[in-house]
């Protein structure tokens, strides 16, 4: 994912403001994701939870759904031109699957923001933090998919103007 995030980043960063300070809290979000989880190498396969990790994660989790639900993703798709343009009726297509998506992570937040994680439900913890990062993952690829459709032009084949094609020139 992070691989990902990155090519992403190099392909429309500095296109727009927005999607360079979405993408910065989306590698924050990974970051502590992969805190949570213990993704380093040589590290004991049975270690401790880290409240303090889980409860960065949570934060930053629910900070990362409600600024593209509040925030952000009306503002990507309105920014894409034209109303009946078919990129606009593409992106407006990609919301939906997202909603569905918030509402499966956040059935994760709210399950292990409310109880204690002790010895009892630890096994359960850790397969509903890997079904996460696989919801993550299929997030973050709608979400590319609406960067893309609305700032990444490297894409678009430059026309010439109307008329122009084949204008011969008089002498």
């Amino acid at each position: 994912m992070l691989n990902r995030l990155e090519r992403l980043t190099q392909r429309v960063g500095g296109s727009n403001e927005l999607v360079d300070q979405w993408l910065h809290a989306r590698k924050e979000l990974l970051v502590s994701y992969c805190t949570l989880v213990g993704l380093k190498p040589n590290k004991e396969k049975h270690t401790p939870l880290n409240e303090k990790a889980l409860d960065n994660f949570c934060h930053n989790l629910v900070d990362y759904l409600s600024a593209g639900h509040f925030h952000l993703y009306q503002r990507i798709i309105d920014e894409v031109e034209g109303a009946n343009s078919p990129i606009k009726l593409q992106a407006a297509k990609i919301y939906p699957a997202l909603e569905l998506n918030t509402e499966a992570i956040m059935a994760f937040h709210d399950s292990y923001t409310e109880n204690d994680i002790d010895d009892d439900n630890a096994f359960a913890f850790h397969y509903a933090l890997s079904d996460v990062g696989e919801a993550l993952d299929a997030r973050f690829q709608l979400e590319d998919q609406l960067i893309i459709l609305a700032f990444d032009r490297s894409n678009d084949e430059e026309k010439p103007p109307a008329n122009e094609e084949h204008l011969a020139r008089p002498a």
